[in-house]
């Protein structure tokens, strides 16, 4: 438990939301001027993403608290 804990607060989390943040951008950008094959290309990035699933996870454990 104690690893696992050291490891969550390792994190870079301010790396990790420019990460997804920018794929976000792109997929926008690209459905914006109507490229479907990059929007449906990046979305399927974004979902696989390990840096999305972090985020993900942070957001429904920790800032949400329960809501």
């Amino acid at each position: 438990m104690k690893t696992t804990n050291n490891a969550w607060k390792a994190i870079p989390w301010t790396k990790v939301q420019r990460k997804v943040f920018k794929l976000q951008k792109s997929i926008f950008q690209a459905a914006k001027s109507g490229q479907d094959a990059k929007v449906r290309r990046w979305q399927r990035l974004l979902v696989k993403s390990y840096y999305a699933r972090l985020l993900a996870v942070r957001r429904v454990t920790q800032d949400n608290q329960g809501k």
